[in-house]
């Protein structure tokens, strides 16, 4: 190896000025494609992608919030004259069967021994729509293995001055 090297060196001495010139630009010409093929493009594609991975990211969230804010906000002022009656009557349509039903001024507490989750979240959304009641407290606990619960809710409502 060494006398490779050796024969390389003896043969650029050998070379005149302007050969050396031109393999020196040749080189330097080399060196830094490498660099920029090597590093600055890599480095380049991976900024770009992370741009646009941070822009997807942001379009979520953008979309999350409008749907939270479009469809999950409770309604603050209250509808109708008898809270009540109405949460008792909507259950009774819709086949649920509330126990343990207990109103204390403007807060109505009652348990459901089996209903479906999914069923539980749009039928206390659609009261709070309907009538302004809102979700104050609610516990779940699991009956079986697929989606229904056991609920304890506590709902409440301001009277509208």
């Amino acid at each position: 190896m060494k006398t490779k090297i050796a024969q390389l060196k003896n043969r650029y001495q050998q070379y005149s000025v302007r050969e050396r010139n031109l393999i020196k630009v040749g080189a330097a010409a080399l060196c830094c494609a490498a660099v920029y093929y090597g590093g600055v493009v890599p480095l380049d594609t991976m900024i770009g992608r992370s741009q646009s991975t941070l822009n997807r990211q942001q379009e979520t969230l953008r979309w999350m919030r409008d749907e939270i804010a479009k469809n999950h906000l409770q309604v603050q002022k209250l509808k109708i004259n008898n809270p009540r009656s109405a949460v008792e009557n909507s259950a009774h349509k819709i086949n649920l069967t509330l126990s343990d039903v207990r109103q204390d001024g403007q807060s109505l507490s009652f348990a459901i021994n089996r209903v479906n989750v999914y069923v539980l979240k749009n039928w206390l959304r659609q009261m709070n729509l309907a009538t302004g009641v809102q979700l104050e407290k609610m516990n779940l606990t699991p009956v079986d293995h697929l989606s229904d619960v056991k609920a304890d809710i506590q709902l409440s409502w301001k009277k509208s001055a």
